[in-house]
């Protein structure tokens, strides 16, 4: 199992779908399974607890909460924090 970690966060979910895309962050199975959710579904991260996304996600709650690392940020609430600003964005748009 290879994983490789951001070594600079991410300023927005188009980055990280980049990065993603690129191969530049590579992330274990089940991470990666959480991912294709949450990419999904932006709503879950942005208003949703770490639970509730494992819940769904069939992980452990500590598998969510590891996530935010892989992309060079510090805790689940940067990880929100990003969605949220994503989802904002995109409100603003329409």
């Amino acid at each position: 199992m290879r994983s490789e970690k951001a070594t600079c966060p991410p300023k927005s979910l188009f980055e990280l779908k980049c990065l993603i895309a690129k191969r530049r962050i590579v992330l274990p199975e089940r991470l990666e399974c959480v991912v294709r959710e949450v990419l999904r579904e932006p709503e879950i991260v942005a208003f949703g607890s770490a639970a509730t996304i494992a819940r769904k996600c069939q992980v452990s709650e500590t598998t969510v909460l590891r996530l935010p690392g892989y992309f060079g940020l510090k805790t689940f609430a940067d990880l929100r924090r990003l969605f949220q600003d994503h989802l904002r964005e995109v409100a603003s748009k329409t």
